[in-house]
């Protein structure tokens, strides 16, 4: 669907497509985007210096899209390099293996006109393999989570699940964020939406905005190729760089969907959310230490919002494989309970997120897989009865 200039009230969106070597998925990316923009918007295409055929399609598109090309630098320096050339009052970045939905733009665009305090406009998406030959096999969508405007920061701590596809951002506010960071070989995305989600108000339609192709296809700049199947493992690795970060500078009050603390319980609620965010990066050692000092704050049993926090603890879309057997953490929980009555609530808790996580595997048929997180489960219940 075609929007007029009109129909936008004049605004104007920047398109930014970042390519590396993918000339084969590239055109049908371009064109889902093509038949969207209107009046001034434009699409930038940031060749991060493809060996492949991709200068040869790109040139059929002639003037309907601009082209960038530079070295091959990884896709923080091209994001920035198009940020830097676009004009548009929106700022769209799409990737080179993924394919919008036809009212994708428009879909965005009316959160906007809807809520004009919004920042950042986001939507949904569908997964899909399509193997040559073959047609396209839809599946579902990836990690997901509903959550309202206030608590949309820290459901992006928790997992990040909103893809630059599948988001409009005002250009203000990736002005005010800052360039994306070069230093990052993996998650630069990821650490773009949390600094924008500090800045801005992320509000959601339900419509399906892009389909996310899944291939096997090599990832990463010229200099850090890996393949697919090591891909949770470097986000793993790099989303541990970005939090362990956050954890010393982001204010503890940004872990509370108020974003400020008044007293000791809300003190209290925010350590263990922050401990909670940190479980879920792999990171338990800090998140322990967090556990603790939260009993500190406050001795009184914990709240129903508090323990299901805990719950969540386990519940990273990159599974919960390091507790298994993993003794410190199974000792640094015990610790807890003997020295704090809350403490074993902390432990309680998130046994009781193990548990959902062993119902859910049986569901899908890992019998195997459930039984093993069930007895870890029960371990650290024992833990907390002592």
């Amino acid at each position: 669907m075609k929007l007029s200039k009109e129909s936008r009230n004049g605004a104007r969106v920047s398109i930014i497509v970042p390519t590396y070597n993918r000339a084969q998925f590239l055109p049908a990316s371009i064109d889902a985007l093509l038949p969207q923009i209107a009046g001034d918007d434009e699409i930038i295409v940031v060749v991060d210096g493809s060996t492949d055929e991709t200068m040869d399609v790109l040139s059929r598109y002639g003037d309907r899209i601009s082209v960038l090309n530079q070295e091959n630098a990884g896709k923080a320096r091209a994001l920035n390099a198009g940020l830097q050339q676009s004009t548009g009052q929106y700022v769209w970045i799409v990737d080179d293996d993924d394919i919008v939905c036809p009212t994708a733009l428009a879909d965005l665009l009316e959160v906007f006109e809807a809520d004009p305090s919004a920042d950042i406009a986001y939507g949904r998406y569908v997964r899909f393999q399509h193997e040559r030959d073959t047609p396209a096999r839809f599946l579902d969508t990836g990690y997901w989570t509903d959550c309202p405007p206030d608590e949309f920061l820290i459901a992006t701590l928790e997992d990040f699940f909103v893809h630059q596809p599948g988001m409009l951002v005002r250009r203000r506010l990736y002005e005010a964020a800052g360039p994306f960071d070069e230093a990052l070989p993996r998650s630069v995305d990821y650490d773009m939406l949390i600094r924008l989600s500090l800045l801005g108000r992320a509000t959601s339609t339900r419509n399906i905005i892009f389909h996310q192709r899944l291939h096997d296809g090599d990832r990463g700049p010229a200099a850090n190729r890996f393949q697919a199947h090591r891909r949770n493992q470097n986000w793993i690795s790099n989303d541990a760089l970005i939090f362990d970060r956050l954890h010393q500078t982001l204010p503890l009050a940004d872990y509370l969907p108020t974003r400020r603390i008044e007293s000791a319980e809300e003190r209290r609620r925010a350590l263990l959310q922050r401990g909670a965010i940190m479980a879920r990066k792999k990171r338990w050692d800090v998140a322990i230490t967090d556990f603790g000092h939260a009993m500190e704050e406050s001795h009184s049993t914990l709240t129903g919002q508090e323990k299901r926090i805990l719950r969540r603890a386990t519940g990273s879309k990159y599974d919960c494989d390091e507790v298994f057997g993993n003794a410190a953490i199974d000792e640094g929980l015990r610790a807890l309970s003997r020295r704090y009555p809350s403490g074993r609530d902390v432990a309680r808790s998130l046994a009781r997120g193990l548990v959902w996580r062993a119902r859910d595997a049986a569901t899908r048929g890992e019998l195997t897989r459930s039984s093993r997180i069930a007895r870890q489960a029960y371990r650290w219940a024992a833990v907390a009865w002592g």
